[in-house]
C-alpha cells in the first residue's frame, strides 16, 4: 500500500513564535495543539539546527525457558528525555533555564552602562518544571508537553569565534498522573485543516 503523503510530518520551527518553552511546575497545562499559550510559558528562543530529539526507552527482561526460546519480555523500566541546545546566550529566560532561576541577575542600561547580566554557576539542583516544544507542518501543529520535566544534564559550553554559544540540555520527563491516567508527554497535534463552511 502506498504511502499517505498527507499524513507525513515535516517539523518545522514557528515563524512567528518559540519553539520550546518552560513554566513554572503545577501552571495549567494546554489542553490543545493551537490555543495559544499562557504567559506563564517563558519562551527560551532559538534551537540550533540539530533540532529536538525526543527518545523512549523502554528496558525489559527476557525469559527463556528450558530449551533457551524467549517466552516473556517482562518491562523492568520507562523512561522519556528531550535533548535540544538553546543559542540565545544572552536571552534572560535560557540562561534561568540553564543555571537557575535564583541565580541569574539582570539590571537594565543606565545613563553610564549598558545591561548588566550576573549569573552564577552552583551545585543547586535544577527545578522541575512544565515544558511545551511545538512545531509546525504547514497549517499544523504538533504541540509536545511534559508536565514534570527537570534538567538532568548540561552539556559542555563551547566558545569559539567560528560558532555561536550553545546550551545542550537533557529534560528528563517525569510520571504525572491525571484523572487516574498516567503520561510522562502529552502529544496534541492540530491538522490545520477546518471542515467546509467553518463547522465543527
Amino acid at each position: 500500500m502506498a504511502t499517505d503523503t498527507s499524513k507525513v510530518f515535516v517539523p518545522a520551527a514557528p515563524t512567528a513564535k518559540g519553539m520550546i518553552y518552560r513554566a513554572v511546575l503545577g501552571t495549567a497545562l494546554p489542553a490543545d495543539a493551537s490555543t495559544v499559550l499562557a504567559a506563564a510559558y517563558k519562551d527560551l528562543g532559538g534551537v540550533s539546527d540539530a533540532g529536538i530529539t525526543n527518545s523512549q526507552s523502554r528496558e525489559v527482561q527476557k525469559i527463556k525457558d528450558y530449551g533457551g526460546e524467549t517466552v516473556a519480555t517482562p518491562q523492568s523500566d520507562y523512561s522519556e528525555t528531550f535533548q535540544v541546545e538553546l543559542i540565545e546566550a544572552t536571552n534572560l529566560e535560557v540562561l534561568k533555564t540553564v543555571y537557575g532561576d535564583g541565580n541569574v541577575e539582570f539590571k537594565p542600561a543606565t545613563a553610564t552602562k549598558g545591561a548588566q547580566i550576573t549569573v552564577l554557576h552552583n551545585a543547586e539542583v535544577l527545578p522541575q518544571s512544565v515544558y511545551v516544544v511545538d512545531t509546525m507542518h504547514g497549517k499544523g501543529i504538533k504541540r509536545q508537553v511534559v508536565p514534570i520535566g527537570q534538567i538532568t544534564n548540561v552539556g559542555d559550553v563551547v566558545q569559539l569565534s567560528s560558532d555561536v554559544i550553545k546550551y545542550a540540555l537533557t529534560i528528563e520527563a517525569f510520571k504525572y498522573v491525571d484523572n487516574g491516567k498516567a503520561k510522562y508527554v502529552i502529544d496534541h497535534i492540530d491538522l490545520g485543516i477546518p471542515t467546509a463552511g467553518g463547522g465543527s
